[in-house]
C-alpha cells in the first residue's frame, strides 16, 4: 500500500501537523544549551553543557512516553515497541564552537521569517528532534510493528565519536537491524569519505632575533579556522620594523598591536565545514602570510610550509587522490599550536572511499622525506560505502520520494562524517533538502526552517514505519 492510501501514514502526518508548535518549542529549548564539548566532570564525560543537553532531551522523551536510557553521560536513547530487533536513528546533541560574525545570538534560538537560528539548528539538534517527533507520531499511530524504534542521542560526534563507541562497545548495546542518521541531506548519502586528522610537527631552533614567541589558531580540526594569533618578540628596532611592515600590508583582516614590548598579530578568517574548505577563509594561512611579510622568512622557515599546505587538494602534502564514487580528496588546515620548542599543525583530510589510511600515510611519509617536518599523529575514521541496491537505501529513498514527489535528485556522496560509519546497515538520510536554504553547518547564522522540520518528520515517520513493519 502506498503512503497516500495508508491510514497509518495519514494518522502520523496529522499528528505531526497538530504538534508542530510543540516540536519547534522543544527544539528551541535544547538549542539554547551551548553544548560544546568542555572539561569532563563526573557523569559528564564531555562537559557540563553537553550533559545538560542530554538531560533536557531524555527528560522530554520521558514526558513523551518513551523508555529512556542514560549511557553514563556518553549517549542516551529513547525507545518504544517490542521485538528482538530495533530500527535505530542516530543523532547528536553536541555542537562545534559558535565562532564569530553572527548576526543573531548563537544560542538565542530566535525564530525569524520561518527559520530557527542557533548553533546546532541544522547540525544536528534540529534533524534529531524531527526524527524524535517522527518516532512519537509512529507511536501514536497504532501501527503494528515487529521491531522496536530507538532514537540514539550521541554527545561527542563533532570531536571523535567516543560517545557511540562507548555506547556500543563499553556499554554493550546491540546494534540496530537497520537505520539512519539525520545528519546530512536528502535523498540520502550512500558513501562517506574517510576522515583523517594528520598532525605534523616541526622542531624549532633557538633564535636571538625577531621570532614568534607563541602562536595558535583554529577551534577544531573539522572547521576552517576563523581566527589565528601570534606574539612576536625581538629588539625594539626589530619589532618596530615588523609593525611598520604589517601596517603597510594589504590585508585588512590582519590586526597589529604593540603591548608591553611584544607585537601581537591577529588574523580574521571565515569559518566553514572542514569537508568543504573552499567555502571558508583560512585565518592560519592569512596569519602565516602576514608574518612572512613582517620579516620572519629566515628565522621562522616553517611559515612557508603553512602557506604552501593550505591546498584543498592535499597535493602539497603528497596525498592528492580521487575515485569515481566520492570524488577527490579534500584537505583543511584546521589548527596550529606554536610554543618555544615545536610547531604542531593539524590537517583534517577527507579521502576517497576506495582508498585507505595506510596508502595515504605512505604517500605522506614519502613527501616528508628530507623535510624537517615529522608525522606526529594520524587518527583515521575509515570511509563508508553502501551500494545503492542494498537496504535500507531502497526503503529510505522510497519514503523520500513519496513525500516530495522528487524522482530526479539522486543519492549522493559526502566528505562529511556521520554516525552511519559507526554501525552497519545505516546511512545518512536528510534533513537538508535539495536547493534548501538551511545551514550552513559550522558557519555563522546557522538555521533550520520550520517547514524543513515538518517535512523531515513526515519522511522519517514513514521510513521508520516501513523499516519496522516488515
Amino acid at each position: 500500500m502506498s503512503a497516500q492510501n495508508d491510514p497509518v501514514v495519514h494518522r502520523m502526518y496529522d499528528w505531526i501537523e497538530s504538534h508542530k508548535q510543540e516540536m519547534v518549542e522543544s527544539l528551541r529549548g535544547v538549542l539554547r544549551i551551548p553544548s560544546v564539548e568542555a572539561q569532563p566532570e563526573a557523569g559528564a564525560p564531555f562537559g557540563r553543557p553537553v550533559r545538560d543537553a542530554l538531560d533536557y532531551t531524555l527528560e522530554l522523551c520521558k514526558k513523551m512516553g518513551f523508555d529512556t536510557f542514560d549511557c553514563d553521560g556518553y549517549a542516551g536513547h529513547a525507545e518504544f515497541g517490542s521485538g528482538t530487533e530495533y530500527i535505530g536513528v542516530l543523532g547528536h546533541l553536541d555542537v562545534v564552537p559558535e565562532g564569530d560574525r553572527w548576526n543573531v545570538p548563537p544560542y538565542g534560538a530566535e525564530l525569524k521569517d520561518g527559520y530557527i537560528y542557533a548553533r546546532g539548528a541544522s547540525d544536528d539538534k534540529g534533524p534529531t528532534y524531527a526524527a524524535l517527533f517522527a518516532a512519537k507520531a509512529l507511536m501514536e499511530s497504532g501501527a503494528l510493528l515487529n521491531k522496536r524504534i530507538r532514537i540514539i542521542f550521541g554527545c561527542n560526534e563533532e570531536s571523535g565519536f567516543g560517545c557511540v563507541h562507548h555506547y556500543f562497545e563499553t556499554a554493550g548495546m546491540e546494534r540496530p537491524a537497520a537505520g539512519f542518521t539525520p545528519d546530512a541531506c536528502f535523498p540520502l548519502i550512500y558513501a562517506e569519505k574517510g576522515i583523517a586528522n594528520i598532525v605534523l610537527q616541526y622542531a624549532r631552533a633557538a633564535s636571538s632575533t625577531l621570532r614568534v614567541d607563541h602562536a595558535q589558531g583554529g577551534r577544531r580540526p573539522n572547521m576552517v579556522p576563523d581566527f589565528a594569533e601570534a606574539v612576536l618578540k625581538g629588539s625594539q628596532t626589530e619589532l618596530e620594523a615588523a609593525e611598520n611592515a604589517l601596517k603597510k600590508f594589504w590585508d585588512r583582516n590582519v590586526q597589529v598591536e604593540r603591548l608591553q614590548g611584544e607585537l601581537h598579530v591577529a588574523a580574521i578568517g571565515k569559518s566553514a565545514h572542514g569537508s568543504t574548505p573552499v567555502n571558508g577563509d583560512n585565518a592560519i594561512a592569512r596569519l602565516a602570510k602576514a608574518l612572512l611579510e613582517a620579516g620572519l622568512a629566515q628565522t621562522e622557515p616553517w611559515l612557508h610550509q603553512i602557506v604552501e599546505t593550505v591546498d584543498f587538494t592535499g597535493g602539497a602534502l603528497g596525498i592528492a587522490h580521487t575515485d569515481d564514487v566520492a570524488g577527490p580528496l579534500t584537505c583543511n588546515l584546521g589548527m596550529i599550536e606554536c610554543n618555544e620548542q615545536t610547531v604542531s599543525v593539524t590537517y583534517n583530510v577527507r579521502y576517497p572511499v576506495t582508498w585507505n589510511a595506510d596508502e595515504m600515510k605512505a604517500a605522506l611519509l614519502q613527501k616528508l622525506q628530507g623535510s624537517e617536518w615529522k608525522l606526529a599523529d594520524l587518527h583515521d575514521s575509515p570511509p563508508l560505502y553502501v551500494p545503492l541496491d542494498q537496504e535500507p537505501v531502497a526503503t529510505l529513498l522510497a519514503a523520500y520520494r513519496e513525500e516530495t514527489g522528487d524522482t530526479q535528485t539522486q543519492p549522493a556522496t559526502t566528505g562529511g562524517g556521520t554516525y552511519a560509519r559507526a554501525t552497519p546497515n545505516t546511512v545518512a538520510f536528510g534533513a537538508a533538502f535539495p536547493q534548501g536554504s538551511d545551514g550552513p553547518a559550522h558557519e555563522p547564522d546557522e538555521r533550520i526552517a520550520v517547514e524543513t522540520l515538518v517535512r523531515a518528520a513526515r519522511i522519517y515517520a514513514n521510513a521508520l514505519y516501513q523499516l519496522a513493519g516488515r
